[in-house]
């Protein structure tokens, strides 16, 4: 069951507080092996991070890692996801 999750992102001297995104989500089959599938994050947030980088205000790299609160909940919520299935697997 997705839910959602504020966090403050700081991508160098960039902060956005705030950002509003969800874990546990579904998506299409298309990227299921990538690091953030399951999560998503408001798209004014992702936009302000992309519109720093093309200013040169913060590195690609520091915009991908401003991502990190996110990818860490998402991995949290992974693990409460199977410890719950594991208290209902019967096999």
């Amino acid at each position: 069951m997705p839910y959602d999750v504020t966090r403050d992102l700081t991508a160098g001297p960039l902060a956005l507080p705030g950002v509003r995104g969800s874990v546990g989500a579904v998506y299409s089959k298309h990227r299921t092996d990538r690091p953030g599938y399951g999560a998503a994050v408001e798209l004014p947030a992702v936009l302000e991070l992309f519109t720093s980088v093309e200013a040169g205000q913060i590195t690609a790299a520091q915009a991908q890692a401003a991502f990190a609160p996110f990818l860490d909940r998402l991995e949290e919520f992974d693990q409460e996801m199977d410890r719950h299935q594991t208290r209902f697997d019967y096999s």
